[in-house]
């Protein structure tokens, strides 16, 4: 029959004093005792397997009992087992000192019952409520791990930080960003015989390569709206150069979208449009909160996405200025917003 109940490791240089231990330890119902002659014996059982509670003597050759209790708390594997002294020897100084070492208690030879059945419950019980923390503790490492995650995985690293670090009411200028939005050309039609699994599957695959050709650019996305995305370069933190960066990402997802295209059971054609100028940004809601970013220029550059085509990246005069020689620009091409302004746009290419 198989040992159970807690597994107590008795540590005596005496024979008659190991039996004498054990024969009463099995009176009081512990059948998992395991018995080691000397300190070295001790260590070597308790690397071998796990205990609830070490009976150790103060006063052995070789590795004395404190030496013995040293090494155990030392050790961060065999640290938290409650060990109780136990010794004829009534010093207090060596007691003491054993209980600064990390001792949970003292047993006095000759072993009362009474004594020994009250120290050993109260080591033990020690033992369970050290456990029962250390695993609530972990879980509260976990789901705090978790939640670290997932706001990680909501909001700009920066934002998550300044949440973290107490910040309750984030709103930012920028005085100039760029905003890019793209979009699914013919969504509608595309999908209408699709089966929502399906299309949910097809769009979590063309963001999710969207979102690695922003982290390839170190641009994080804002948000998802149905078949559009949203991705501002500058927010939240401003970045010298965010037109060009900007014009590179957009060309980068409408290539992105071409190589899916044999990939997916029906083309995705993307248009993009993008624009630059200042905008606000700040996390919106106290439940289910977002990071996003507001104003003119996000409208614009709206507008100048829904009259791009497919393929293509059509961008404001503002941006295609900023953006300098990097890349070619064809037009001017008027588009009306939705004041009624005219502004002149630009279909981008990379130079060949």
């Amino acid at each position: 029959m198989s040992a159970v109940g807690p597994a107590l490791l008795v540590v005596d240089d005496n024979d008659d004093n190991r039996y004498t231990l054990t024969r009463r330890l099995e009176r009081e119902g512990y059948s998992n005792l395991t018995t080691a002659t000397n300190g070295a014996e001790a260590l070597v059982f308790l690397q071998s397997k796990p205990f609830n509670l070490v009976l150790l003597d103060m006063m052995m050759p070789g590795m004395n009992g404190d030496e013995v209790l040293k090494a155990i708390k030392d050790n961060p594997d065999t640290r938290d087992i409650p060990v109780v002294m136990i010794s004829a020897d009534t010093d207090i100084e060596k007691i003491s000192q054993c209980i600064e070492l990390g001792a949970d208690d003292y047993l006095p030879k000759p072993f009362n019952p009474t004594i020994l059945r009250a120290r050993v419950t109260a080591a033990l019980r020690k033992n369970s409520l050290r456990a029962l923390e250390n695993e609530y503790l972990a879980r509260i490492e976990q789901d705090k791990a978790r939640s670290e995650s997932l706001l990680q995985n909501v909001l700009p690293s920066e934002i998550a930080a300044r949440l973290r670090n107490g910040a309750n009411n984030i709103a930012d200028y920028f005085g100039e960003a760029t905003v890019i939005f793209a979009d699914v050309v013919g969504f509608g039609r595309i999908t209408a015989r699709m089966k929502p699994y399906e299309i949910v599957g097809c769009l979590n695959r063309l963001f999710s390569e969207f979102d690695k050709v922003g982290e390839d650019v170190g641009v994080e996305k804002i948000k998802t709206i149905g078949d559009n995305y949203m991705a501002v370069v500058g927010v939240p933190t401003a970045r010298p150069g965010h037109a060009r960066v900007a014009v590179k990402l957009a060309l980068d997802l409408v290539g992105a979208a071409e190589r899916l295209r044999l990939q997916l059971p029906v083309p995705f054609p993307i248009r993009v449009g993008v624009h630059t100028g200042p905008v606000m940004a700040g996390v919106i809601g106290t439940r289910r909160f977002a990071y996003d970013v507001w104003g003119d220029t996000v409208n614009i550059a709206s507008r100048v996405e829904s009259a791009s085509k497919a393929g293509c990246v059509l961008v404001s005069s503002t941006t295609a200025e900023a953006a300098g020689g990097d890349y070619q620009f064809d037009g001017p091409h008027k588009i009306e917003t939705k004041e009624q302004r005219v502004i002149d746009t630009f279909f981008a290419s990379r130079r060949l």
